[in-house]
C-alpha cells in the first residue's frame, strides 16, 4: 500500500512541475494604444464584484457576536497566521 501512495505522489509532483513549467499554447495578448482603454476596463473590477465592501466587517469578535445574536445571523470569522503573500 505504501507503494502505491509513494507512486502517486510521484506522479502527481511530476505532472505538477510539468504543468508550472509548460509553454502557453497561444500567443499572450498584446498592450497597445488601440486596446488600451478596453484592457483597463477588463481588469477594473465591476460594481457586483464589490458587493462585498458593502458589508459592515466587525474588528471586534465580541461587537459582532452581539450583532449576530441581535439579528439572527450567523458570524464569518477570518483568520490568519503570517503574511498573506507567504513572506513570512
Amino acid at each position: 500500500m505504501h507503494y502505491v501512495r509513494l507512486t502517486l505522489l510521484v506522479f502527481f509532483a511530476a505532472s505538477t512541475i510539468q504543468s508550472v513549467h509548460a509553454e502557453p499554447q497561444w500567443p499572450a495578448p498584446k498592450l497597445t494604444d488601440d486596446n488600451y482603454r478596453r484592457w483597463v476596463d477588463f481588469v477594473q473590477p465591476k460594481k457586483h464584484e464589490l458587493k462585498w465592501r458593502s458589508i459592515r466587517w466587525h474588528k471586534s469578535l465580541s461587537s459582532a457576536a452581539t450583532e449576530a445574536a441581535k439579528l439572527n445571523r450567523p458570524i464569518l470569522l477570518w483568520t490568519m497566521n503570517g503574511n498573506p503573500c507567504g513572506e513570512t
